[in-house]
């Protein structure tokens, strides 16, 4: 097995600064990213050019602005930090929004999030992570980011150079995991990262939700929150509706379809995708509820691991996989103690490595 760390960015400071800072170091990264995203993007709309991808991308511009204005001008630190332009700066925000023309042409996104109550742990803390499972181009430009801002609480998440947060934990006790999830209706609005990090900055669990469910939504998602005192909730969003999922018994499990009984009517997810949804679900579900006694860090990193339906499983792999997908990274969070043990790739190749608040 391979250890693998990812590069740490320390940030800190006014938005503006954090955005130049992460900017600064990482151009190079940003610069490549960029162009796989035209690249990639291609493969949705053949003839999509960086003029056009601006083009759209200024459509959601405003609502960042007026939502998140801090969030604005951390964006706009990354543009002259990275030496490249604004909307360069934003479509690092807003590239999966912008490529969902038709659900069929849907991107590949999967994951499979959790939440283990405290009760079941074997430090008696709440853990909460995901292994998050993309495009196979998205492991080269995965990062750490350690967030001190001027207010609020610090911040340690996973994400990819030049976005503004994933999954990850805050000094509060907030820890979180996202889950693509599909519907009709995705339009210009207030895209995922920004209310990615939005989440990070909050400290209650109310907060969290308030954030969400007040946007004026880009687009579907699902968002599994946890917070150290041992409050789990589930929040499953269209860009119109949502709706709150609470825990039930010691652990919540969420792949990427609706589960709450007003939301799975929206569900568009085609029939073999939501069928491996659902496997992923139920199987990581099935290997932790049959485990007896406290759970520990290496057993949950077993389970993370595991390939029954090789190689669209749990962990997912690229080679013979129809959606050309693979687990990009694997994370646990531990919020209480502030620490994310991430494992950049598959965890069954690549060991995990402990990133401290």
């Amino acid at each position: 097995m391979t250890e693998t760390h990812l590069t740490l960015l320390k940030l800190g400071g006014s938005p503006y600064e954090i955005g130049y800072q992460h900017g600064n170091e990482g151009k190079e990264g940003i610069k490549d990213f960029l162009n796989r995203i035209i690249h990639h993007g291609k493969e949705l709309i053949p003839d999509l050019t960086k003029e056009k991808a601006f083009e759209q991308v200024k459509f959601y511009i405003p609502f960042i602005e007026t939502y998140a204005p801090h969030l604005a001008d951390e964006i706009r630190g990354i543009a002259d930090g990275a030496k490249i332009s604004k909307e360069e700066a934003f479509l690092l925000q807003v590239r999966a929004e912008f490529t969902q023309i038709t659900i069929e042409e849907a991107p590949k996104e999967g994951c499979t999030s959790f939440a283990i109550s405290k009760e079941k742990t074997e430090d008696g803390t709440v853990w909460v992570g995901q292994n998050l499972d993309l495009n196979p181009f998205y492991k080269d430009f995965g990062v750490m980011l350690h967030i001190t801002p001027e207010r609020g609480p610090a911040i340690l998440c996973y994400s990819q150079i030049g976005s503004l947060a994933h999954t990850g934990i805050n000094s509060a006790g907030i820890g979180w995991a996202a889950n693509a999830l599909y519907s009709s209706g995705w339009r210009p609005g207030v895209p995922r990262p920004i209310l990615y990090r939005l989440i990070l900055e909050k400290e209650s669990i109310s907060e969290t939700i308030k954030v969400v469910a007040d946007a004026r939504r880009a687009s579907s998602c699902n968002y599994l929150i946890a917070r150290k005192s041992g409050e789990i909730k589930d929040l499953e969003v269209t860009p119109d509706c949502y709706g709150i999922i609470d825990l039930q018994g010691d652990i919540m499990v969420h792949a990427n379809h609706f589960v709450h009984p007003e939301m799975v009517r929206f569900e568009k997810r085609p029939k073999e995708k939501l069928e491996n949804s659902k496997y992923r679900e139920n199987r990581f579900r099935q290997l932790v509820t049959q485990h007896s006694g406290k759970l520990s860090i290496d057993r949950l990193k077993a389970f993370l691991t595991d390939h029954e339906r090789f190689p669209t499983g749990v962990c997912t792999h690229a080679e013979g996989n129809p959606w050309n997908m693979m687990t990009i990274a694997s994370m646990i969070a531990q919020p209480a103690l502030g620490l994310i043990h991430v494992s950049s790739g598959q965890g069954c190749m690549n060991r995990y490595v402990t990133y401290s608040l």
